[in-house]
Parts: C-alpha cells; structure tokens; sequence
C-alpha cells in the first residue's frame, strides 16, 4: 500500500463510493487527511439536512397559519387563561391534537393525543412521558388569534437567515458527534476482523477506511432526507441499512487489501 497525492474533494467523494482500489491508498495515509475529508462531508451533509430542516420549519409554520385560519374561530389569552372556540372541544390532525380549554385539569385526555391543549396548560406526550407546559411561565402579555397570525406573517428573510445560520451549526454538531460515533464503531468493527485476517492492519488503516466508507451511507442519507423533505417518503429502517452498507465497504476493503498482499508475498517468496 502506498501514499498517493490526495484529490479535490468531489474526486474522493467519487472513488469513495465506486473505486474500491482507492481504499488501498487510503488505507495508509495520515490520519489528519481522513480527517480533513470526514468534516468536509459532514459540512455538506450538514448544509442538505439543514436546507430540508428550514424547507420543514417553512411548510410546518404555513400549515399551522392555516389550521388557525381554518380550525380556529375565536382564540383568546390573558392571564394565564387560555379560551379557545368559546371552550368547545376540537379535535385536530388526524386526533393528535385536541383542544378543550373548558376544563381546567386534562388527566382524562393527556393520553388520547400527542399534544392536548386546555385552560391553563397544555400536555405534550413523548413516549411514556407527558410533558406539561404552564402558560403563565411563558407567556406574560395578553394574545389573541390576529396576534398569531401577524405573527406568523412577520416571519421573513431577516428571519430566516439568522435561522439558517444557527441551524447549519447546531445540525453541523449534531451530524459530528453523530458520524464520528459511526466511524470509530465501523473502524472497530474492522480492526477485529483484520486482526482475525491480516495482524498488519492497524487501527488507524481501519479508521481511514472507515471514514471512506461512510460516503455511500451519507450521500443516501442526503438523498432520503430530501425526499422526505419534498414528497413525505419514510423508511423505518433507514439507520440500520446506513450502518450495513459502510460495513460492507469496510469488510471489502480488508479482504481485498489483504488479497493483494498474500499475493506480493507470494511473488516475492517465488
């Protein structure tokens, strides 16, 4: 295995997914270079899954102008007191969503949606758990339905762009630590078996391939974050078939390095 002059970004991106020979030359280079192509793809990666993020936030902040202007005919706060459709019962979003400011305790309801909104507090239920939020902890002016919606309305560019910026890093910390963790497992995963195979096989050879090989994984992921983003299209075991594909190139990537190298010594033994 020998150190070659490394490419631009979107040549390694490329050879990443298609050349598995590449990942005899990078098997052996510095670990400062595996690094330095790992944060240019989680940046990317950052930057798709933050746009999808704010196209999210964009979609979710039209149709919750909407459900108002549709679903909601009087709403008033004061006080602490909430009072929405002269406290009738409503139920919203395919029952998600139910609304009842006519009782002033929602035990009998906090379990019957996702989120129940009452008299003086709301329940959000996560998991087994159900989270209940004060108004008056939050909210200390009085708010009406017109005062939501101009709200709503004021939400432009100069919001957006402060919006976008925090997300791109906040999500950029996230993909990190997230990606980081992927790799070190990969990179474990295939020192084991390196060992069991070729003893000359380091951690730092299974590191660089491992970051390597988390390129087809990340750019599926791009694509399936866009299309969730764009046509709603889900996959329950997306994270499992993320994981499988950069252990494939990490197991295929040994076997072949270790290949060639049985097949040099018995060149050079002949």
């Amino acid at each position: 295995m020998k150190n070659t002059k490394r490419h631009f970004f979107i040549i390694d991106f490329a050879k990443s997914i298609k050349n598995f020979d590449y990942y005899k030359e990078i098997a052996d280079e510095k670990i400062s270079k595996s690094l330095k192509y790992f944060f240019k793809l989680v940046i990317l990666y950052s930057v798709i899954l933050s746009v999808c993020t704010i196209i999210n936030v964009n979609k979710g902040i039209n149709e919750f102008k909407n459900l108002i202007n549709t679903e909601i005919s009087d709403l008033n706060y004061s006080n602490g007191i909430l009072h929405v459709n002269n406290d009738e019962s409503k139920t919203l979003l395919n029952k998600h969503v139910i609304i009842d400011t006519s009782k002033d305790e929602l035990s009998e309801l906090e379990n019957k949606a996702q989120v129940v909104i009452g008299k003086e507090y709301c329940t959000v239920k996560m998991d087994e758990h159900i989270l209940k939020i004060k108004y008056n902890d939050y909210f200390y002016e009085d708010i009406n339905k017109d005062d939501i919606i101009n709200m709503l309305n004021s939400i432009n560019a100069k919001f957006y762009i402060p919006a976008i910026l925090i997300i791109i890093i906040w999500v950029c910390i996230l993909m990190t630590i997230s990606t980081i963790t992927d790799v070190l497992v990969i990179a474990l995963i295939g020192y084991i078996i390196s060992k069991i195979i070729n003893k000359k096989f380091s951690f730092t050879n299974t590191f660089n391939i491992a970051v390597h090989a988390i390129t087809l994984p990340v750019l599926l992921g791009a694509i399936y974050y866009v299309l969730n983003t764009f046509t709603g299209f889900y996959m329950k075991y997306f994270s499992i078939m993320y994981t499988s594909i950069a252990t494939i190139y990490m197991m295929t990537s040994i076997l072949l390095i270790t290949s060639d190298n049985n097949e040099n010594n018995n060149i050079q033994d002949d």
